[in-house]
């Protein structure tokens, strides 16, 4: 689901990259914000974070005790990418394996089907693996799959990203055609 969040979050900027540049030391926090979301990525309340569409405010910067950097108290508009329990979604299969296919959908990269959550699909081994179903429909590599958010939960690893199980057990779920695909990225 996309969200509209104000996010405020505390920026470090060198003090040698201020005296440096020559530059507005608003310039050079704002730049050091998006170099810190590319880093962050997401957050658990937030979700993924795509794109800041307002930078609000950028308030004094305080001196850290090192005093070799300044934080810098930044508020801002952002657009973000937030899983739902029960959220539909589509999704491309990235890998096929034995009890189950893996999906990427936007930000995520690792969104589990597992073969519980297909009925009446069956695995079929070889070369390139892929699970078909009673009337013929296949799902295999860069297969667009339309899927319902299971369940999900926040990892709490160095990654930080959602943990996503899917299921395709409905009406209107399963592989999809997708007009005009040719392999690109969503």
């Amino acid at each position: 689901m996309l969200c509209d969040f104000e996010v405020r979050l505390y920026v470090v900027v060198p003090m040698e990259d201020i005296k440096k540049s020559g530059e507005l030391p608003g310039s050079i926090v704002i730049r050091r914000l998006f170099s810190q979301l590319t880093f962050l990525r997401a957050t658990e309340d937030c979700g993924y974070f795509l794109k800041v569409t307002k930078v609000k405010s950028v308030g004094s910067g305080k001196l850290l005790d090192s005093s070799k950097y300044i934080m810098f108290p930044v508020t801002f508009h952002s657009r973000t990418f937030l899983p739902k329990t029960g959220e539909v979604l589509v999704g491309i299969v990235i890998e096929v394996c034995r009890h189950g296919v893996f999906l990427k959908c936007g930000p995520m990269n690792s969104i589990y089907l597992s073969v519980r959550k297909m009925p009446n699909y069956n695995y079929v081994s070889g070369e390139n693996p892929f699970f078909i179903c009673n009337d013929q429909s296949r799902i295999e590599n860069e297969v667009a799959v339309r899927f319902v958010v299971y369940a999900m939960r926040w990892s709490r690893t160095l990654v930080r990203k959602f943990d996503v199980l899917a299921s395709i057990d409905g009406d209107s779920l399963g592989p999809v055609s997708l007009n005009g695909f040719d392999g690109l990225e969503l």
